[in-house]
């Protein structure tokens, strides 16, 4: 560690507002060697202590101001497609791969809806409006 003359050469250096790598350089040491140095001396310490920052005013979650025009969603009135009861074996690219049977159920007797879809998805629009939640961004999700 530091003697009484270094200790006090290293207090004026930070007094005078110098950086970790400027008393390092100093010294002929590295900046993290200074760094640990003037961390581990209490005195050196306290003479870089910084008053704690106030905290910052919450960002989150937002509140949304009362807006007169603000729309309700729509509501979408699908029926319920009838259940086909297919295998994952069978199941074809066209097919709803929306489970039906409970998820305790044996490996081989899981059941999917297998009705159909649309082009590349996975579920029919029946189980597309129940899986799937449209994305909020973060703010907003406490509203």
């Amino acid at each position: 560690m530091w003697g009484k003359a270094e200790c006090d050469r290293v207090a004026g250096m930070l007094k005078r507002g110098w950086s970790s790598t400027r008393i390092g350089e100093e010294l002929g040491i590295s900046r993290g060697a200074a760094i640990g140095r003037i961390f581990r001396n209490a005195q050196l310490r306290a003479l870089i202590k910084r008053p704690p920052r106030a905290p910052s005013p919450r960002k989150w979650p937002m509140k949304l101001p009362p807006s007169k025009n603000r729309q309700a969603a729509p509501v979408v009135d699908l029926r319920k497609p009838p259940f086909r009861f297919v295998p994952l074996k069978d199941l074809g690219r066209g097919d709803c791969h929306w489970p039906v049977t409970p998820h305790n159920a044996a490996p081989d007797q899981h059941l999917f809806c297998g009705a159909g879809t649309r082009k590349s998805e996975r579920w029919c629009p029946y189980h597309r409006l129940i899986g799937y939640q449209p994305y909020t961004p973060r703010g907003l999700r406490n509203g």
